[in-house]
């Protein structure tokens, strides 16, 4: 332990004669941060170890999960690409052929300069993403390169998190950092009650340990309720209740629950006096309209609808009865704690999901306590001071919702965008698997004249490419990373393992070679040390050390929930909204309700009906997370899929009605597309949705039919008013491969 009481620890076991072991963590946007050690043996990654620490709840250990173990597969896999490649077939064949690198590097190099002379900046697109995640290498460098070469238009929303970003600014303040408005595990225990509202750590990793630290809540006494549309691997594991939800409906049944509390009186009117802006109308700003707070919508004295929970039981498929049991017990239940998932806020309106999931920890008085909680799944916790690669900003404002990616190649200035795209850039992203409707972008590609993808794999992106850059994995390099959900106050050094295979390069080293093509003349001079280094200054007191070691633990944050200064001392230490207060009436929404150009949003949170659907598509699609892949990475390997094969969930009810059995091929399709998979019919799905786990790899017939099971042939390339993903505001229908047209 140094001074400022960091303690830097080995994460590993004794070397072995003729063995070094390194420690790292996987590169990729997963959920977790876990530590995986290299065992490396005559220049090769022979076997990969994880944490062998005992748990304890102050000092955990760091275990990996199968993905982290998978990682040797996908170094060594034969699929690595090698090379510099430049397409030598139609686009999407697959069909490329070897070139120098400076033979691909000279040809990117003079395709961007032509496309930003004949078009403009806005014509190129940043399609790089997080299959590359850390400190300095990977999206970072894309960004830094493509800024300084003068801008060009961005994909700005998150893909996973927008809703939830959005509503924490709007009610806990613009300086509000949504990986630090939760709180940090440690504090599960301090709860009576957690309500888990789509949310499922051991299906997707939601931070490293996190479901240890449920499972101590729970041998402690917590109550836990799990509000999701599955019956989950965290649900089955830990919860006392499991109550099954339409999706797109979650709004609803947390606005009739804060109805239902507001009703019986069991609201906390003096911290709704003392810290919260709009609850009722005695506390709204001064220009608000008469009745404009929350309490006159939940009472229905504008609509003449109150939001009882008979209303939100035809919407949600609960049953009223237990909306209002459960709006009781959370009330009364102090401290309770309701921890939001993503996967609720990547609906049509997202944002008022999360809104509705802050009003009612707000209202209930659980912001800020030991115990209680936000309504978010981060941690309190953050970055810990730890910084990445400094990218500046773009040059040009050129901004478009994620989502929107394939009618932004579609239509481009004709719907309204900056631009035609002409050259797209993909570093570590699989946009044209992982936006929105697989197939549309698939179809919209002609008009772009160069796509570079610079990856470890042809992946479904990768195919589409005009030239690709082999780029090294996270063993060939040296960096840092801190924990993925901001819960948890440690960081990792990531330890070059082993020298860069074949011909790869490290993703900083390919852009510094590009950006002196293109006359960029202070892109990086700083060597790979001297950047982290510099990135962890503030953090790291003893950098060899860290480096050495592999893990920084960081002393606790002096309060494990946040928000707590704010309601312990409003007086010195306000929200960063603009009352100073939880915004249940937002402010900064009824200045501008359409900041993007996306849709009105009111100031309060709302239950918006999602737009009617076809009636040729009855059930829902949600697209959880698969145990065997982060997103779309893993996709192509065969042993860690094993671990959670790809199949489709289907409510038995449901299956019955369509002469379907587990195991049997199915179609499932809607306007859309389509996809084949083996069904699997459970009890564990709510009646009228199917479950299909996103990521896998889009790979059409020649009929356009998908093969993989890929989600996103069936999702619509829509946004969210605040700029969202709507991933889980779908409809499909499914029938037996054997009754589906030829």
């Amino acid at each position: 332990m140094t001074s400022t009481g960091t303690i830097y620890q080995q994460p590993r076991i004794a070397a072995r004669p003729g063995e070094t072991i390194v420690t790292s963590t996987c590169g990729h946007n997963c959920g977790g941060r876990c530590v995986v050690n290299a065992h490396v043996a005559d220049g090769r990654i022979v076997k990969i170890s994880t944490d062998p620490g005992r748990w304890t709840p102050e000092l955990p250990p760091l275990p990996a999960c199968a993905r982290g173990v998978g990682q040797i597969e996908r170094t060594y896999h034969p699929d690595r690409l090698k090379y510099p490649m430049r397409r030598s077939g139609p686009r999407g064949s697959g069909q490329f052929e070897r070139i120098p690198w400076d033979e691909a590097l000279d040809t990117v190099a003079r395709e961007m300069l032509r496309v930003r002379e004949r078009y403009g900046n806005a014509a190129i697109l940043d399609a790089s993403r997080s299959g590359s995640l850390s400190m300095l290498h990977g999206r970072s460098a894309a960004k830094r390169f493509l800024h300084m070469f003068g801008g060009c238009t961005d994909l700005w929303s998150n893909m996973s998190a927008e809703a939830e970003i959005f509503a924490v600014h709007m009610t806990f303040g613009a300086k509000a950092d949504y990986k630090s408005a939760g709180r940090e595990p440690t504090d599960y225990v301090n709860s009576k009650l957690i309500v888990m509202w789509g949310w499922s750590p051991a299906d997707g990793t939601f931070g490293t340990g996190t479901q240890r630290y449920l499972k101590w809540a729970r041998q402690k006494g917590v109550r836990i309720v799990c509000v999701d549309p599955r019956r989950t691997r965290t649900s089955t594991a830990l919860a006392d209740e499991h109550i099954f939800i339409r999706p797109s409906t979650d709004a609803a049944a947390l606005i009739a629950m804060a109805y239902e509390i507001v009703r019986a009186g069991l609201h906390d009117q003096a911290y709704c006096d003392r810290h919260v802006l709009g609850f009722d109308d005695q506390h709204l700003p001064p220009d608000a309209p008469a009745g404009a707070s929350y309490r006159a919508y939940l009472m229905g004295e504008r609509d003449g609808v109150p939001k009882t929970a008979e209303w939100a039981s035809q919407i949600t498929g609960i049953p009223a009865d237990t909306i209002r049991r459960l709006a009781i017990e959370f009330a009364t239940s102090k401290p309770a704690a309701l921890h939001c998932g993503y996967a609720p806020g990547r609906t049509a309106f997202g944002e008022q999901f999360h809104r509705a999931a802050y009003a009612l920890a707000a209202i209930t008085g659980n912001v800020g306590i030991v115990g209680g909680n936000s309504g978010s799944s981060n941690g309190a916790t953050g970055r810990a001071g730890i910084r990445s690669l400094p990218t500046g900003s773009n040059p040009i404002d050129a901004r478009v919702s994620s989502p929107l990616l394939a009618d932004l190649l579609a239509r481009g200035k004709a719907g309204g965008y900056p631009a035609d795209i002409k050259l797209i850039y993909s570093a570590g992203g699989d946009l044209f698997n992982q936006a929105p409707n697989a197939g549309k972008i698939a179809a919209s590609l002609d008009g772009v004249e160069f796509v570079v993808a610079q990856d470890h794999f042809l992946t479904p992106t990768a195919r589409h490419a005009d030239i690709v850059l082999p780029a090294t994995t996270f063993w060939e390099r040296n960096d840092v990373h801190t924990p993925w959900a901001g819960a948890g106050h440690y960081a990792i050094f990531m330890k070059q393992a082993i020298a860069p295979m074949f011909e790869c390069r490290n993703d900083i080293d390919i852009f510094a070679d590009l950006a002196r093509r293109v006359g960029i003349a202070d892109y990086n001079d700083t060597a790979e040390l001297d950047w982290l280094r510099e990135l962890t200054r503030d953090a790291v007191d003893d950098f060899d050390a860290f480096m050495d070691k592999g893990v920084a633990r960081f002393p606790a944050p002096s309060d494990a929930v946040a928000f707590a200064q704010q309601i312990r001392d409003p007086d010195h230490h306000k929200f960063s909204t603009p009352s100073g207060k939880i915004e249940v009436y937002s402010m900064a929404m009824a200045a501008r309700p359409d900041p993007y150009g996306l849709g009105t949003m009111p100031p309060i949170p709302t239950w918006i009906e999602p737009q009617e659907h076809d009636a040729r598509y009855p059930l829902s699609l949600c697209s959880p997370k698969s145990r065997a892949r982060t997103h779309s990475i893993h996709g192509n390997q065969s042993d860690l899929a094993r671990v959670d094969p790809d199949d489709v969930w289907l409510n038995t009810a449901d299956a019955r009605a369509r002469g379907v059995r587990s195991g049997q091929l199915v179609r499932i399709f809607n306007e859309h597309g389509a996809t084949i998979l083996p069904a699997k019919v459970t009890d564990r799905i709510a009646p009228g949705v199917v479950a299909i786990k996103e990521g896998a790899w889009f790979a059409p017939d020649a009929d356009g039919i998908d093969r993989s099971g890929c989600a996103n042939a069936l999702s619509a390339d829509r946004s969210a008013p605040c700029g969202a993903t709507t991933y889980n505001t779908n409809h499909v229908q499914v029938e037996l491969v054997s009754a589906a047209p030829a």
